[in-house]
This record gives structure tokens, sequence and C-alpha cells, in this order.
């Protein structure tokens, strides 16, 4: 270091000091010497140790930082994106993160009672330079407080710094101390605004002199509790400033008190680990909902808000909104109705180890599951066939088949199911196997090696057969069909298709093997692979949807009954329903691109068409028609996306734009829409089906089963202990699967591995107990 003097020194006024890097010398107390200017960054900044707030037993001590430094900080320090003066609303601060443990923090600057620091996880933050003295270090943590504060009182950037805010009025109900130092208390502000478009906001730290404090009184524990009396916003406030990572259950029973609800969380892990299934606490108000999730060992692991749209929340997201340094710390924006816990109670639960549980089929006593992680492309990592008993919920078998393909074909009599898997996750490589097996007990009664060294293109059913689908050679795009016999596994017949070729069973029901090759449609007969009947066609630009594997489907499929022999099949760029019995055409209409359409539970169609000649897009490029194929009449047209219907009556409950309504079935006027109360996100996931039970309707989506009035959409609750969920791209299976009732049972999978089956005469009891 150079010192410069002479006798310029006294007239110019100040000393020059250089360092490698930025100079920067700070005091226990500030940052100075004993001089009265620093040159900092080729900046100068006048300073006292009185202006920067330094007090007199903090200024005896000297600490040198200088820049790329480690800065030792404590944890749950505020830290400003900028600088700021006291022309900034307190409330206004806009606090996105706090240090913590994890990070590391280095000296970037220093501005006058501002360092910068640069954070190993996060950029370049500013904060008081106290927080970066030994002295500081002395800080407590104390119990929130409330106070009132003598008139005139200002609040300190930190003890005795220069900058200070008035405290108005207004900030009464948004601060609490939190902190003490040698005659101060840090006073904890909530954000004016909690959240704005992806940004959460917390609040600041700023101080008040002790002898500015006319009273304090502590905050009471149980803050939920009626008798407290605390609004929704404060408990928001003490929430964001008291929990994290290192809070166990028994605090939060003693901060918040009691929740109105426990119930078992989502999985706590990532796809490709085992399941941790922890327990989510629910305080439910009007104007505001709280969950906190404990893992196993009484951990906090996440937090949520839920809270309705008002003008002190208006932000309409797609995602979630999380505090930015723990993203387990979350704020969701709802519409003008929360859903409340309603306490319908499952007749039987069966707990699995997959995420997702789909019922695929069933019979008078089995029912036959498909559990899946919900992981899309690379994140996915299992999935499985497994067997229930329909009275108990106990698991009666279950087939693991790892990452790998994996398909189940129930055969003619339901009795037996044939699984294919092209991967065995015990031997950790690719083995492809078919196993023919007993419904009630899994016991393997044949099997299927395939001849060659190279992949299937899988396996589909006809009555009282299994079409073994598999590549002429590997990589060739002709095929050979391998037809068995499902009562023993033994080869029928087997023919050679060419390319370009479609083979269009769908399950054990269809009549006939049914294939399209060389302009033409054929049925064979299963047992001889004679040709029963026959369609000249061209193959069609338009792809058969029962190909897409990301669409939901043409029709809902009824788990517990046959299909008919009725079959929509895309030929010559049109559409044919035609009876799989016969080949005789029963109605038609033209194919386009963009077009998908859906079988409505009375025969009518729903056809959506976009613009722009895609499946996906707005809601705006959308058009959807009911049309009835059989007459070849359109009953309506209406401009938006409709979807998931289900006829009763005079009315067709759909998800419209995305949210559920109900239309007049034969205008297609609006009755009623659910967009507004239940939620604010533009392209809402909705998962499984409507279903019906006397004037409620239930629908899985986003992560609760939901119950709406079905006369006027009012939201009357969700179901307690049912957590739902977006598994990527298994529209199918969740429309499918998801939600089905037979008689008084109700059966209802999850995205916690939990299956469970329900009375319908139970639910209205548990709306209005």
């Amino acid at each position: 270091m150079r010192v410069k003097t002479g006798p310029d020194w006294q007239r110019t006024g100040y000393k020059w000091i250089t360092m490698t890097g930025l100079s920067a010398v700070l005091l226990t107390g500030w940052m100075l010497l004993d001089f009265k200017m620093v040159v900092l960054g080729g900046q100068a900044s006048a300073t006292t140790p009185q202006a920067l707030g330094a007090s007199p037993q903090a200024s005896s001590t000297q600490l040198v930082y200088k820049q790329g430094e480690p800065v030792t900080l404590m944890t749950d320090i505020p830290l400003f994106k900028n600088r700021r003066e006291g022309s900034v609303a307190a409330d206004q601060m806009g606090i996105e993160y706090y240090t913590t443990k994890s990070e590391k923090y280095t000296l970037a600057s220093v501005r006058g009672e501002w360092i910068q620091v640069k954070s190993s996880e996060q950029g370049d933050f500013w904060l008081p330079s106290w927080y970066a003295l030994k002295g500081s270090r002395s800080m407590t943590k104390t119990a929130p407080q409330s106070f009132t504060l003598q008139s005139g009182s200002k609040l300190y950037l930190a003890p005795g710094s220069a900058s200070t805010w008035s405290f108005e009025k207004r900030l009464t109900d948004k601060a609490v101390i939190v902190a003490a130092w040698d005659g101060w208390y840090g006073v904890s502000i909530a954000p004016r605004i909690w959240n704005k478009e992806s940004s959460t906001y917390r609040p600041v730290l700023l101080w008040i002199k002790e002898k500015d404090i006319d009273q304090r009184m502590n905050v009471a524990d149980g803050w939920f509790n009626q008798e407290a009396s605390l609004e929704t916003s404060v408990i928001r406030h003490l929430t964001d400033i008291k929990l994290n990572k290192a809070t166990t259950s028994k605090q939060v029973a003693e901060w918040l008190g009691e929740p109105d609800w426990k119930e078992s969380s989502s999985n706590l892990n990532y796809t490709g680990y085992s399941m941790s299934i922890g327990q989510t606490w629910r305080y439910e108000r009007e104007d505001g909902q709280y969950l906190v999730t404990f893992n196993k060992n009484g951990k906090v692991v996440r937090t949520r808000w839920n809270l309705p749209q008002d003008n002190r929340n208006a932000v309409v997201s797609d995602w979630n909104i999380s505090r930015a340094d723990e993203y387990g710390f979350t704020t969701k924006i709802y519409g003008t109705t929360l859903p409340t816990t309603i306490p319908w109670k499952p007749l039987w639960t069966n707990q699995g180890d997959i995420n997702y549980t789909f019922l695929q089929a069933a019979t008078d006593d089995v029912l036959l599951m498909k559990g899946d992680d919900g992981g899309f492309s690379g994140d996915y990592y299992e999935g499985s066939i497994y067997a229930l008993d329909r009275h108990s919920g106990q698991k009666l078998w279950r087939i693991n088949g790892g990452f790998g393909r994996l398909q189940a074909e129930l055969e003619t009599g339901r009795q037996y199911v044939t699984i294919y898997s092209d991967y065995d996750p015990d031997k950790k490589k690719y083995v492809e196997r078919i196993r023919h097996l007993n419904l009630k007990n899994g016991k393997v009664t044949w099997t299927y090696t395939p001849k060659q060294n190279f992949s299937l293109n899988g396996i589909t059913a006809a009555k009282n057969v299994v079409v073994v689908n598999s590549p002429i050679n590997e990589g060739s795009s002709n095929s050979r069909l391998t037809v068995l016999d499902s009562a023993n596994g033994k080869t029928l017949w087997t023919r050679k298709l060419t390319t370009g070729y479609e083979l269009l069973n769908k399950s054990a029901d269809d009549p006939y093997v049914l294939y399209w090759e060389k302009n033409k449609l054929v049925a064979a007969d299963p047992q001889s692979g004679r040709t029963v009947w026959s369609l000249k066609a061209k193959r069609s630009t338009i792809e058969q949807l029962g190909n897409d594997p990301y669409f939901d489907g043409i029709e809902r499929m009824n788990p517990f009954a046959t299909t008919n022999a009725e079959r929509w099949i895309s030929l010559d760029n049109q559409w044919l329903l035609l009876d799989l019995n016969t080949g005789k055409k029963l109605a038609k209409f033209l194919a386009r691109a963009g077009q998908r359409f859906e079988v409505l539970n009375d025969g009518m169609l729903l056809i959506r068409e976009n613009k722009n000649g895609d499946h996906y897009g707005k809601y705006e490029d959308f058009t959807t028609t009911l049309y009835d194929a059989k007459t070849g009449k359109a009953r309506w047209t209406l401009k938006g996306k409709v979807e998931r219907g289900l006829v009763e009556e005079d009315q067709l409950y759909v998800i419209k734009n995305g949210y559920p309504a109900a239309l007049d079935y034969k205008t297609g006027e609006t009755r009623w829409s659910a967009k507004d109360s239940i939620a604010t996100l533009r392209y809402p996931t909705n998962q499984g089906s409507y279903l019906i039970i006397d004037d409620q309707l239930l629908l899985p989506m986003d992560e609760n089963l939901l119950v709406l009035n079905k006369r006027n959409g009012a939201l009357l609750g969700r179901v307690h202990d049912v957590v739902m969920g977006s598994p990527e791209h298994r529209d199918r299976d969740a429309k499918n699967g998801t939600i089905n009732r037979i008689g008084n049972e109700v059966y209802v999978g999850s995205s916690n591995g939990r299956f469970r089956v329900y009375e319908a005469s139970r639910l209205q009891e548990a709306i209005s107990p």
C-alpha cells in the first residue's frame, strides 16, 4: 500500500489508498480507518464513522476485505437487488433472496453504507455493510413481537445508519420485531405486494431504536386458532420468516396450532428413486389456505399458500410462484373460491409403490391396475402392471417393467391377462417376454419368447387370441403377425405385412384380427387367418388417432364392461364408423389435419379443429362442433376448445378452454363456467373425466379431486386425502383410469401410489354433515 502525504494532503483532504484490485477497508463498526475520505472503485464517497452508523463500541477493531475475498454473513439476512434509499417505501424493497448456510459470498464492491457481494449460487446482491462486521454477529433472533412506536420514530437501514424511513401508520399491521442488538430491534416488514408475475417478494429487515418503542407484546402461538384473531396476511408474514427446512412438526404445531386436516403427502422423491410419502397439514380459511408438508423424520420439506384471486394477489401464472431461495416454499393463486376439504371416507385404500395408479379393467373379484411414475422421456424410470382384490384392496400380484415398454391385454373371458415387457429391472437388461397370467393369482400359464434378437413392435388382441407384431428383420418396416391361441400360447397362424401396414386391433373384444395393407382393410378370422370381410380403401394422410400416444382417445373406456363392435377408422381421408362384425359403413365425415374428436356417451361426436392445423395451441384457434355422424348434421359450433364431454339429459358437462363448464345440449350455450371460481391459470391441467353422483360432479383437476354442484357449477370442495397430479402425456390412462363408478362403488386413483374405493351414497353426508 502507498499512502500519499506531503504539503497538499491537508488541503486536498484525502489519502490515496491502493490495494490489489478493489480497495475495501472495513472496521468492526463500519468501513473506514480513521480518515475522512475513502476512494473505492474509482469513486469517492464522503463518510464519517457517525454517518455510516458506527457506534462507539463498534469502531475499535479493524477488519480488511479485498475484492473477491470471502465475506462471512449470518443466515436469513435480506439481500437487495439494488441499493435502496429513503425514497423507496419500506414495504416495496423487492426482496427475493435471504442469505443461506449453503451459499458462499465474496466482496464485489463498496458504496457508502452498502456492500455488494457475489453469491456462489444466485449472482450479485447488495446489503448493508453492518452485516459484514464481526460485531453484528451478536444480533439475536427474538420471538415475533408486535409493537407501538412514539410519534416521529424512524426505521433505520441498520443500527445507527444514516439511511432512514418514517414509520408510517399503514406499516403497523405488517411489521413485527424479530431481532435485537445492543439497544436496537430488528423489524421484519411484509412486502406490499407478495407476488408479481413470476416473482415472490419477501419481508425486509429494518431497525428501530429501543428508546423509541412505547410497548412490545409477544405474538401468541397458535396463529391459526380462532382465539388468536390474527389476519391471514399476518400469518403469511410469520410463516415466511419462521418456517424453513429445519423446522419440525412439533414447532409448527406450537406456532400455528393443530391443523384442520392431516393427509398423506405427494411423493417427496424424484422419479427414479423409491417413493417417500410424508404428511401434509392443511390450515383452511376462506381467504387463504396453508399447506405444510413434513418428511418421514418430521422436518418441513414444503409449504404452500393457496390464495384466492384479489387485488392484493392479482397475478395470472401457469406455474406455482416459488420463494426464490427454496423452491419448496410456494404460493399458488386460485380463482375466487378456495376448495375446502370434504371428509369422504373410503371403504379401503391400497398404497402402491409407483406414483400414478390407473384402473385398466375389472372383473367381479379383481381390479387390473397400471402403475406409472409419470415421468416423461428421460425422466421415466418405472411402470408396472398389478392386480388388487376388488373387495379388500389387497395386492394379489405385480409385474414391474422398469423403464421399458409394458402392455397388458385382457383375454376374452376376462380371467387371464397377457403381458408384454421388453426390460427386466432385476437383471438390468432388455429381455423381451410375453407372459399369460391368471388374473386372480398371477400364476403364469404360458410364455412366448420371440425368436429374433431385436425388438417387437408390441402385442394386441382379438377374440380368444393374442397378436404379436414383429418386424421381419431388424430395422425393417415390414412386419410379421404371429397369432397365438390365448388359451395355450400356441401359434395359430402367421402373416407377413408390407411397408405402410396398420394393425388396428384394440382389445380382445374385437371379433377379428384387423389390419390395413395394400389399399385394403382386412378382417381376418382369429383362429384361421381367413379373410371374413375386406374393404378397398387408400391409406389416409390423417393418422389413426388411436396411434397417437398423446391423444386421450376417441371413446371413454369403461373398465367394467366390454366394448362394442364399432370402430372409427381413418381411411381415404375420411373418418369411417365401421361395424367390425360385417365391415358395413355406419357413418362418415371428412378428416382434416388439426382435427380431433371424441364420442360422447350417447354416440354424438364433439369435433375439435384448429385453424392452424395443429392439435395444440391457443384456445381461440379452436372451434368445436357437436355432430351427429349418422345423420351427417351438425347441431352447433362454438369458438374455443371443448373436450371431455359427458351428457346428462339436456346438459353437457365439458372442459371448455381448460375449465369445467356446462352447456345447453341443444344450443351449445354456456349455462355455467367455473373459470373464475376455480383457478387463474392460462392452461390448467385436467386429468381424468367427469363422474356424476346425485347433484354433484366429481372431476380430477390439478392436484385435487374437486366436487362441484352440477346445476350451477359452484365449487363445493375437494375430497380429503386424495392427491391428484399431472402425469406427462398419460392423457388416455388418466381419462379412462383415474376415476370410475359402477353401482354404488367409486374407484379413485392418485399421484402418490394410492388407490381407493368409496361409497357414492356417502358423499352427500360428507358434504353436509
